[in-house]
């Protein structure tokens, strides 16, 4: 019992790690207006500004896209505390950059380490906890993360104001260390999957049974074996359309300074009460799939939300008020909560278990390219006014919720 009970301590310490340097993470993609507008402006170029929001995203992309299997292959751990010192190390570089130039070099590279780091995360947590408390545990690390994206740009505005935009950056590096000395301490060394707990019920290996082996014994591309499970793809086309639908978020602000002509200030509290439901609906999920699993229930009441949220979208078109525009935000972050828990859920509750990291860092590449992809949209359909871009979509939403009500089934074994 003695042994069990330093066990769990352990995988509590290496959570507490892991949330720490999301912590961080998600300050400083929270806060990119603040610290980095100044930046630019500072060093005159802030024509670099828009750049970032390219180059960033597609570094990150390019590198969840080999994470998982690099997880598999050098460790988790080991992937984890070298990419973790890397990003910290780039943050370091953007902070004493000298111009505009070496900071949006330094941000891409920024990029691509939180890339090979953050789908890990998901992975690591699986490691350590069992199989009914994972959903939880996302749902907890996930409502931090909301709760970080509230409150870290208010920070760095603070800090940026009293100090610096660079102080605002190295304010990060005591975190970094922490979380990382956290990780290294406890997490134990492997290249393979390592449960720091035993609990009463361990996976089955029915879930095995899914995985189609090529019968002629050649190895088949990961990406073939992962559409081959049951309900991925499924989950491929929600995640996409879902994290499309997300991406609107990035473009309130705008909306509330150009439409509603609030100042700065002002925009940026306008998507405070979409971040509180999004955090709140990240832990009542993570605690929901715990006891009743991915039902498809959930699923549509996810997609839901989103439809009838985009759908308040469309009155923008016609009525510009504070009131419409923090309701249809508010209830699209019902949906949006949901979806941050569910297909990590989804991907450890039911791929074959070789399989798990590479399922959630290729749902993490689907995020970021839908990111990019979602961004071109906006800015096209932007030609014909911001209203009309939010509105459209409502094409979006539609889709989602007919792939959920009609293609999502709960693949068998579920418990």
């Amino acid at each position: 019992m003695k042994a069990k009970r330093l066990n769990l301590d352990k995988a509590d310490m290496v959570f507490i790690g892991l949330v720490i340097i999301n912590i961080c993470a998600s300050y400083l993609v929270g806060s990119t207006g603040i610290y980095a507008a100044t930046a630019f402006r500072e060093y005159g170029k802030i024509d670099l500004f828009n750049a970032m929001f390219v180059i960033e995203p597609l570094a990150r992309s390019i590198s969840l896209l080999i994470s998982g299997r690099a997880g598999e292959y050098f460790g988790r751990k080991q992937l984890y505390i070298w990419s973790v010192g890397a990003f910290a190390l780039s943050v370091g570089i953007s902070a004493a950059a000298s111009s505009g130039t070496v900071f949006l070099i330094a941000r891409g590279a920024s990029g691509f380490f939180w890339g090979l780091f953050f789908a890990n995360v998901f992975t690591m947590i699986n490691d350590i906890v069992s199989e009914e408390e994972y959903p939880v545990r996302i749902g907890i690390m996930q409502t931090v993360y909301s709760l970080t994206l509230i409150l870290g740009p208010v920070l760095c505005g603070i800090f940026t104001e009293r100090w610096s935009w660079r102080i605002s950056l190295a304010i990060l590096f005591p975190l970094f260390i922490i979380g990382m000395i956290f990780v290294g301490f406890f997490m134990p060394r492997s290249k393979t999957k390592n449960r720091i707990i035993i609990k009463s019920s361990i996976k089955e290996y029915d879930k095995g049974e899914n995985l189609h082996i090529n019968r002629s014994n050649k190895e088949e591309l990961f990406i073939v074996k992962l559409l081959k499970q049951k309900g991925y793809v499924t989950i491929i086309l929600i995640t996409f359309i879902a994290t499309c639908i997300s991406c609107s978020g990035n473009y309130i602000p705008l909306y509330a300074q150009t439409v509603l002509g609030a100042n700065t200030t002002i925009s940026a509290v306008v998507l405070a009460p979409c971040n509180i439901f999004v955090m709140i609906l990240s832990s009542a999920s993570g605690i929901y799939i715990s006891k009743k699993g991915c039902t498809k229930m959930i699923f549509i009441l996810m997609s839901g939300a989103i439809l009838i949220g985009t759908l308040i979208y469309v009155l923008t078109l016609f009525i510009s008020s504070y009131f419409v525009i923090i309701l249809s935000t508010a209830i699209i972050g019902i949906g949006v909560g949901i979806h941050q828990v569910v297909p990590f859920a989804f991907a450890q509750r039911h791929l074959d278990d070789k399989l798990i990291a590479e399922g959630i860092s290729f749902i993490s590449f689907v995020q970021g390219i839908a990111g990019v992809i979602a961004g071109m949209i906006y800015s096209a359909t932007m030609r014909n006014g911001i209203a009309f871009s939010l509105a459209f979509t409502v094409v979006y939403s539609v889709s989602l919720i007919l792939i959920a009500i009609f293609k999502y089934k709960v693949p068998q074994g579920e418990k």
